[in-house]
């Protein structure tokens, strides 16, 4: 029974009041129960035609338990009245169990609950019948969806009786709705996969015929066909085709149109069409449109259904392997590759034991072989290789063939040279590839005859050129290195070294491979102090913050020895700019390297030896004026050596007023008749002052006697002329000021020194009790009297030793002398204080020392100076460090550093001015007159050197002795 006769049944039951007892709701499940039942029980008679003899209640009772579908009647306020069979069959529980009212609670679940009280609810404001889905959760667990119809039952006042509810079990019909549904959407999905729409044109009413007319019909087209054409399906859909028509391209219109025309009154039953439509934007689509007509029995066109896909993609893609197959042809003939294809699937040998049928010999193949497709079908594999083959290549090609004709191999790849029948010997490279079905059967064999003799020519002109590149790099000396980035260009991820860098640095390939990709070549190769410069450099260029370096380095190798190397490098770029990797060469230059030191050496000691003597030297080339000097010629002319081109001009603008006449005349009589010549005249430098110099030179003349250049030299000789000048007045007040400083200096000596050494004396033969024992009480009170004699003794040495240096009769004794040495003497000497004084003392000389030029015993007393004061104010459990290096420029560093308690900066300028001292309190607890660091200044000075003073409250002390670099002979080894 369906649900609308359901539904005119149950609110049709107000109307039924000749029923007399039955009730509502057994007029209800009558109507489920079907029409030919209820009129058989009306008649007197059961359904199967015997006598009724039962009541109208028995009756409406057998009805609703007789009914198929679900019947709940409730009193209109949820009270349960009435339910059927029905309802026990599907919720799987018994007509007993079903009468709590907890158990139709637990049939409804939770969240749907109050949706079912809605339904029956006479006081909800939705009128009636009211339509209801919920789901019933039945006692094997299973959830079934039910679509429930609730009627209100009322009495002939319009008093409620009761609350009817029919409900239908539509779990399996939602299912195919859905399936239904997800069906219809993967077809959509499919057709847009696929760019494929469907359409149909259906007659009007009454029209169909043999032959189709557009106007007695319509067209109806899918939402896909919108999306191919771009324009709304409402568009496509109209009754004429003038809109469909504007859509075709130009070109294609009247073509397809007439065809169309025809097709719809020919007998024909199927029409395909491949054309271009036209979009908005001006761009054309490849569509094809098939269109087939559906007749009926009679043979009348009822329906006609086709479908449109777009080829535009497939078009672009067979133009793109027209394209590739153009390009792979040429690419073909430029590289000298031919093919051939040879079907094998059910193929016979012909006499020759070449393929009888389907075998494709291509053009450029029967261009490199000189065979034709034809030949080469009546050769057999023996023919060719005796016809065609060298005799030494022979015996393997023909193997090779051989088995690959018979099967007992797929593939095979051969060189061999080629006898040509036109241009000789060639030598080519033949690949074979069989390619079989699941089964193992053969099903086609494909081949390239590729022309290498070029190839191989080149190659062994490579090999030949590598060789002697090879060579020319052992001549050299020169090896070369690699590195290339992964993907992602962060790790590295191969690295090459060559032979010859393996040579040159006694490190093998495999071991520097693995070096450099781990990053670690730099550090443990390198001489320590090359190794920061070397780092930083590879550092940089890996990560891209340089594109190349020029450095030279030391390098220490396995046996010890050491060796300089010249490292370049640069980026390896790929052909979108991007860094791909690095390439390096280097070489071994220590022979430059010792020759450099040796000129540099030489060339200091020119610069030492015109500094001595306060000369220097100068050339100028006669065709362009240009004047080259020493550093000793700008210092002489009150210059910084380098700071201005020096020119003839230049020189002649310092020469004194009254004297340049005189030099520019000898000048020019110089250059007019070319001979040596000396010239003595004044200068006058920037600060006014003068000075006197003797120029000397000759004239460089070449093979014709021509002046080139002119050579000489310039000599300060102011002192010389000035002592000459003050001889006299010199020498008497000299030898006056002599006798009297001598005298007072042996008076000083004798007067002071003598009691001195007297109490000092006394005071060491009581410390030995040597006249007898004395007192412990006085040991102390006689070793503070030794102590206090020595300080004095010490301050007395000062006092003249400043009086020497003040008065310049302080000499430097100077020669060479090792410098480690020296620092090492003057640190055993304080390293007892130290211990005593718990103090930790350390001497850092790690690094290359080298011999200096200079007095020894003043460096010592400089050092010593330094190192007392760094104790005396350096507390218990202090540390005092000496620090030795090279200095950047070539000089040398020697720092004293300790952890004492600091020195205001505003106290830094007092420091080394005789007598003066940090603060008048370091005096009273430490002692001292102030003249140590006065006289290490001075000292220092007369080295050409200088002290550097660094100091904060807090942090400790430091003071550096700063050697120039004339003063460094030469570099010792450690």
């Amino acid at each position: 029974m369906s649900v609308g006769l359901l539904l005119l049944s149950t609110t049709s039951l107000a109307g039924l009041s000749w029923l007399g007892e039955l009730t509502a709701a057994s007029a209800l499940a009558m109507a489920a129960v079907g029409v030919s039942g209820i009129v058989a029980t009306f008649l007197g008679r059961q359904p199967d035609g015997s006598p009724a003899s039962v009541t109208p209640r028995v009756l409406a009772d057998a009805v609703i338990d007789r009914a198929q579908t679900l019947l709940v009647v409730t009193d209109g306020s949820g009270r349960m009245l009435r339910y059927n069979k029905a309802c026990a069959d599907l919720s799987g529980y018994s007509m007993a169990e079903l009468g709590t009212a907890a158990l139709w609670r637990k049939l409804v679940p939770d969240e749907e609950r109050d949706s079912v009280v809605r339904a029956i609810d006479t006081k909800a404001a939705a009128p009636f019948p009211r339509i209801n889905e919920n789901h019933w959760i039945t006692k094997a667990g299973e959830r079934r969806l039910l679509r429930w119809t609730c009627s209100d039952i009322r009495d002939a006042a319009g008093g409620l009786t009761a609350i009817v509810a029919s409900g239908v079990d539509i779990t399996d019909l939602q299912r195919s709705e859905t399936q239904s549904e997800r069906a219809t959407m993967a077809l959509r999905r499919a057709h847009r996969i696929a760019r494929l729409a469907h359409w149909n044109w259906t007659p009007l009413a009454g029209t169909a015929s043999p032959a189709i007319d557009e106007a007695a019909g319509r067209y109806a087209y899918g939402p896909e066909a919108a999306e191919i054409y771009e324009v709304p399906v409402e568009i496509l859909n109209r009754d004429d085709d003038t809109s469909y028509g504007a859509r075709i391209h130009p070109e294609d219109r009247e073509t397809v149109t007439r065809t169309y025309r025809a097709f719809l009154t020919s007998p024909d039953d199927q029409l395909s069409q491949d054309y271009r439509i036209l979009r908005a934007d001006g761009s054309h689509r490849h569509v094809r449109v098939i269109s087939e007509k559906l007749r009926n029995a009679a043979g009348d066109i009822v329906e006609m259904t086709g479908i449109v896909q777009d080829l535009t993609e497939l078009r672009r893609a067979e133009l793109a392997m027209q394209q590739v197959q153009s390009i792979l042809t040429a690419a073909h003939k430029l590289a000298g590759i031919g093919y051939w294809f040879w079907d094998e699937a059910g193929f016979s040998l012909n006499k020759a034991g070449a393929p009888a049928t389907r075998f494709h010999y291509s053009t450029e193949a029967q261009s490199i072989t000189g065979i034709s497709e034809a030949e080469i079908r009546a050769l057999s594999t023996e023919e060719f290789c005796q016809r065609h083959v060298h005799a030494a290549d022979r015996a393997q090609v023909l193997q090779s063939m051989q088995r690959f004709r018979e099967g007992r191999t797929d593939q095979y790849t051969i060189e061999y040279t080629y006898l040509h029948p036109a241009r000789g010997e060639r030598v080519l490279r033949s690949v074979a590839l069989r390619e079989r079905d699941a089964a193992g059967n053969a099903l086609h064999a494909t081949g390239l005859v590729h022309d290498i003799t070029d190839i191989r020519r080149g190659e062994l002109a490579l090999r030949d050129k590598e060789r002697h590149l090879e060579a020319a790099h052992h001549l050299a000396r020169l090896g070369y290195w690699s590195w290339l980035k992964d993907a992602q260009g962060v790790q590295l991820k191969s690295a090459v070294w060559s032979k010859e860098a393996a040579s040159i640095t006694g490190i093998g390939s495999e071991t520097a491979q693995a070096a450099i990709l781990d990053g670690t070549f730099e550090q443990h190769f390198p001489h320590p102090d090359d190794r920061l410069r070397l780092m930083r450099a590879i550092n940089e260029l890996r990560e891209g913050r340089r594109t190349g370096y020029d450095l030279d380095y030391r390098l220490r190798k396995p046996d010890g020895s050491e060796i300089w190397l010249r490292s370049m490098a640069e980026h390896l770029k790929d052909e979108n700019g991007h860094v791909v990797g690095a390439f390096g060469v280097l070489q071994d230059i220590s022979e430059r390297k010792n020759a450099e030191a040796d000129l540099r050496r030489a060339h200091q000691s020119l610069a030492n030896a015109q500094r001595i003597a306060h000369v220097g030297n100068w050339s100028r080339i006669m065709a362009t004026g240009e004047v080259s000097c020493s550093d000793e010629v700008y210092r002489i002319f009150g210059l910084e050596p380098g700071s201005i081109p020096f020119t003839v001009d230049l020189m002649l603008s310092r020469v004194h007023p009254e004297d340049r006449p005189k030099v520019v005349k000898d000048i020019e009589r110089t250059v007019a008749n070319p001979a040596p010549f000396l010239v003595e005249h004044r200068i006058v430098l920037a600060d006014g002052s003068t000075k006197t110099i003797r120029q000397q030179g000759e004239a460089m003349l070449d093979s014709d006697g021509r002046l080139v250049r002119l050579e000489g030299i310039v000599l300060d000789i102011t002192d010389v002329k000035a002592r000459e000048q003050a001889l006299n007045q010199a020498r008497i007040r000299a030898e006056t000021a002599d006798r009297a400083k001598t005298e007072f200096l042996a008076n000083m000596s004798h007067e002071l020194r003598t009691p001195l050494n007297a109490v000092i004396g006394f005071s060491d033969v009581l410390a030995q009790q040597i006249l007898g024992p004395i007192p412990t009480v006085y040991t102390e009170s006689i070793d503070a009297i030794r102590s206090s004699g020595h300080h004095l003794l010490e301050i007395i040495s000062d006092l003249l030793e400043m009086s020497r240096i003040e008065s310049g009769e302080r000499y430097l004794q100077e020669f060479p002398f090792d410098v480690r040495s020296a620092i090492h003497e003057c640190g055993r000497h304080f390293s007892a204080q130290a211990q005593r004084d718990g103090i930790a003392f350390t001497i850092d000389d790690t690094g290359m020392l080298p011999t200096l030029l200079g007095e020894e015993r003043a460096f010592k007393q400089v050092l010593g100076n330094l190192l007392s004061n760094a104790l005396k104010f350096t507390p218990r459990h202090g540390r005092v460090t000496v620090t030795a290096a090279n200095d950047s420029d070539g000089g040398l560093l020697i720092a004293v550093s300790d952890t004492g308690k600091g020195i205001d900066a505003k106290l830094l300028p007092k420091l080394g001015k005789p007598f003066a001292q940090g603060e008048s309190s370091l005096s009273r607890r430490y002692g001292g007159v102030g003249l140590g660091l006065a006289i290490s200044r001075r000292l220092m000075d007369m080295h050409d050197g200088r002290l550097e003073i660094t100091s904060a409250p807090g942090a400790g002390t430091r003071v550096i002795m700063i050697f120039p670099p004339e003063r460094v002979l030469s570099d010792n080894t450690r």
